[in-house]
């Protein structure tokens, strides 16, 4: 049986996605965005691991739900949070919270997690191509979005400014000028293979960091 220690972040995660979950129902648009779908993603992925424990897909799917959560804490801490009205404290504090259980509460969670239940599981290199998987299909999700006609922000054909291709950019083109929130100066298609990089560099620095963790347990184990 589980130790408490391993089911208390589990059901963090849980208890802090359902919370996020509830406080951003006023607005179902917000559904379509990265963050919450990756939040709701590794949620999912954790009940799975509470309900059915030895399942063999389980280690890959946590994998890449956590690489996607932290990829998503880090793009809000650096680039989108701080140019929000307010700053980064004004913005994590949006929807009583939520914007702060989405990317900062829930990912320390899930790091936590993996490397104090996951790491030991014996990933590999394959692992980290695998993570690329759910930007890739989120990216379709929107290109799919945009030809039904929904639309974000006004005439926005995603709800990020840096996928949005009906932009002056476009997919291969540079504006120049300074950049806004709303109004980026490179083409999607730079920005999409900047952020396929960011989630392989990401992914290959938890396996780095998972294997010497592992590796670590085992000499403290070892006779």
């Amino acid at each position: 049986m589980k130790r408490p220690a391993f089911l208390l972040p589990k059901l963090l995660i849980l208890a802090s996605t359902a919370y996020a979950v509830v406080q951003l129902l006023h607005w179902p648009l917000g559904f379509t965005f990265f963050t919450q779908l990756s939040n709701l993603f590794l949620a999912a992925v954790v009940l799975l691991q509470l309900l059915f424990p030895a399942a063999r897909p389980l280690p890959g799917l946590k994998f890449s739900a956590v690489v996607s959560i932290f990829v998503t804490f880090l793009v809000y801490l650096t680039v989108l949070g701080p140019v929000m009205p307010g700053g980064l404290p004004a913005a994590y504090a949006q929807d009583h919270g939520a914007n702060f259980c989405l990317h900062l509460l829930t990912p320390a969670l899930a790091l936590f997690d993996f490397f104090r239940s996951d790491a030991s599981y014996p990933y590999e290199k394959r692992h980290a191509a695998l993570a690329l998987i759910p930007p890739f299909v989120y990216f379709l999700f929107l290109l799919g979005l945009g030809l039904l006609g929904l639309r974000w922000r006004g005439d926005m054909l995603a709800p990020y400014p840096f996928l949005d291709y009906g932009s002056p950019a476009g997919w291969f083109g540079f504006v120049r000028g300074n950049g806004s929130l709303w109004t980026m100066r490179i083409g999607v298609f730079y920005a999409v293979l900047t952020l396929l990089l960011l989630f392989y560099a990401a992914s290959r620095g938890l396996l780095l960091l998972a294997r010497r963790r592992r590796a670590g347990t085992a000499a403290a184990n070892a006779p």
